[in-house]
């Protein structure tokens, strides 16, 4: 008996390893939430460029930290796949992460080590929509109206929408 429990002991160990190291980083999608957006950039935020690119803000809403590997964004819902993050990117527990939505594929490393993230469309200013997916799945969905510049549309604490007349790209909203 004892050999046979040692033998599954074995072989489990041996199986662990060629799975490799379990993931530390969470995959709940569903806890990465759109939370600000801004379609009129003047002087809110620059990017490492000198521009002022329109903006998407992810907001993390776990304790975990989240590999967005394989999450897409889209202005709409006929391509969810317009920018699809790459292996690498990760969500800091309750963290935020902002977008430039340049009309520029880029996903570059800065000098001080944070990502600094290009899509490969613009926001219209006149109000559209902002997509999250995996897989073909919608997880968020988040329409705005007309915006005016510096001023973004962003998500409220009890989960509505309104203007903010104070950006937070990377911070916790204010109205």
């Amino acid at each position: 008996m004892m050999k046979k429990a040692l033998a599954a002991l074995l072989a489990l160990v041996c199986l662990a390893g060629l799975m490799g190291p379990v993931a530390a980083l969470s995959r709940d999608y569903t806890s990465v939430k759109i939370n600000e957006i801004m379609a009129s950039n003047g002087d809110t935020i620059q990017d490492s460029h000198g521009a002022t690119p329109d903006w998407i803000e992810l907001k993390n809403i776990s304790d975990e930290e989240i590999d967005l590997s394989g999450l897409c964004l889209s202005d709409g819902k006929k391509n969810l796949r317009k920018f699809v993050f790459p292996e690498g990117i990760t969500l800091a527990p309750k963290g935020f992460l902002v977008i430039f939505c340049s009309d520029e594929e880029e996903v570059e490393t800065l000098s001080d080590g944070t990502v600094e993230i290009h899509v490969g469309f613009k926001l219209s200013a006149d109000g559209e929509k902002v997509v999250l997916s995996f897989q073909e799945e919608i997880l968020d969905i988040v329409r705005f109206d007309r915006q005016t510049r510096d001023v973004s549309w962003a998500l409220r604490e009890d989960g509505s929408w309104a203007f903010s007349e104070i950006p937070t790209p990377g911070a916790e909203n204010v109205f």
